[in-house]
């Protein structure tokens, strides 16, 4: 009781004006409390944006698959535009290639994974003039020389895994897919280097717009690989690929050599045909996956 009157009195004071204090500091306390407000946040720790200081759950957002495109042509970076030597030394230039990819798998102990996302699309019916709304898993990419990183989607499960595939072109359902009715950015829309041949041909799988030679003004050929030229072909890789969980992206690194994909081209002599056979007979060579 002492010590209380010791502390109370030099705070205080005695009489009204000491009650009057307390009484406004209490009712200050009171209001701060009552005016708390909780924290919106993420409270999953296997998000990307997961905070340890929010108090109510909200808003979380998760891992990414990402795919990183390396370019080059043997040990030179691509460079659009650029002029490379063909094996017999002479030069011709690459002015661009493009390509599609999708279906993305992983597998992890015997189980099969893949991305989260998916997108409604109009499409072509089978036979007749008829559209159909189809779902599919959006994990559609289309690739240039930039930007260097893509996102796949979203994809959550971590560990380690043992193979990843994905295929260089589209599914016979997504090559109906009417590229006018698609979302606005999405890869299957219609796109300035003209993906996209008509309803009989469908998208073009991979495109390389290439001059037979170093001049300047030599017009350039347009050599463009769909769904007639080969059927299904996927990339695959057997490694040992590891996902950090904690809401980390899962990254992939994709490297593509176009030394390899115009082996044995003969720029001077041939036609754009064969030069197309070439490059399909070539393509298993061309791509390799690492994390």
């Amino acid at each position: 009781m002492f010590f209380r009157q010791l502390i109370w009195r030099p705070i205080f004071g005695k009489g009204i004006w000491g009650a009057t204090l307390c009484a406004a500091m209490l009712c200050l306390a009171f209001l701060q409390t009552g005016c708390f407000q909780p924290k919106d946040g993420c409270l999953d720790i296997d998000a990307t944006n997961f905070d340890a200081a929010a108090d109510k759950n909200c808003c979380c957002e998760y891992p990414q698959l990402r795919l990183e495109t390396v370019q080059r042509y043997d040990t030179l970076q691509f460079l659009a535009d650029g002029l490379y030597p063909a094996a017999n030394g002479q030069l011709f230039r690459i002015k661009s290639v493009s390509f599609y990819l999708s279906d993305f798998q992983l597998f992890q102990s015997g189980g099969m994974f893949s991305v989260s996302d998916s997108v409604q699309l109009k499409s072509f019916a089978v036979s007749g003039n008829d559209t159909v709304s189809q779902t599919f898993t959006d994990d559609f990419l289309l690739v240039r020389r930039t930007p260097v990183s893509n996102t796949v989607g979203q994809f959550r499960t971590a560990g380690n895994f043992d193979e990843i595939r994905f295929r260089l072109g589209l599914s016979p359902e997504a090559q109906r897919v009417i590229p006018g009715l698609a979302p606005s950015g999405h890869p299957l829309r219609i796109q300035p280097d003209s993906l996209w041949h008509g309803r009989d041909a469908g998208y073009v799988f991979l495109q390389a717009v290439i001059v037979r030679d170093s001049m300047a003004t030599s017009v350039p050929d347009t050599l463009a690989l769909t769904r007639a030229d080969f059927d299904d072909f996927f990339i695959q890789q057997s490694a040992s690929f590891y996902h950090q969980p904690g809401g980390y992206d899962f990254v992939f690194k994709l490297t593509a050599d176009y030394k390899k994909m115009f082996e044995g081209i003969d720029w001077s002599t041939g036609d754009i045909l064969s030069w197309k056979s070439q490059i399909v007979a070539n393509m298993p060579n061309v791509f390799t996956v690492s994390q």
